[in-house]
């Protein structure tokens, strides 16, 4: 019996050794600019992104439903803005200057914005 114990807890301290060995657990988390960006407008009214942050880098960033234009918005979609900060951390991607699309500028101003605003959200939320 007492072998059963000594055994049983040498399995549990191993087993809480090699989770501590792990490390830190992956930090994910998504900014939603709706309401940290609702006052920034493009041509026809807000343009929310969302930006996806995995381990302190930025995973993905899209644009959310908005009312600009479609035809003069699927430029800025088109464009590098949803594209240039991926795989950077938060701190590289808020020191990149984007651009706004020829064409379509007061909606490329806005998304810019916005994702300005939720990188500066996402700073706060990494540490």
């Amino acid at each position: 019996m007492k072998r059963m114990i000594v055994l049983l807890s040498c399995v549990l301290v191993s087993l809480s050794v090699a989770a501590a060995c792990k490390g830190p657990k992956e930090k994910s988390f998504v900014i939603n600019t709706e309401q940290l960006g609702k006052e920034v407008l493009g041509y026809a009214g807000p343009t929310p992104v969302e930006i996806t942050v995995k381990n302190g880098k930025i995973e993905k960033i899209e644009a959310l439903p908005n009312i600009e234009s479609p035809g003069y918005f699927q430029r800025v979609k088109e464009s590098s803005i949803f594209t240039a900060l991926i795989g950077k951390t938060i701190k590289e991607a808020s020191e990149v200057k984007l651009d706004a699309v020829s064409g379509a500028t007061y909606s490329s101003k806005a998304v810019i914005e916005n994702i300005r605003l939720g990188l500066k959200e996402a700073a706060k939320q990494a540490k």
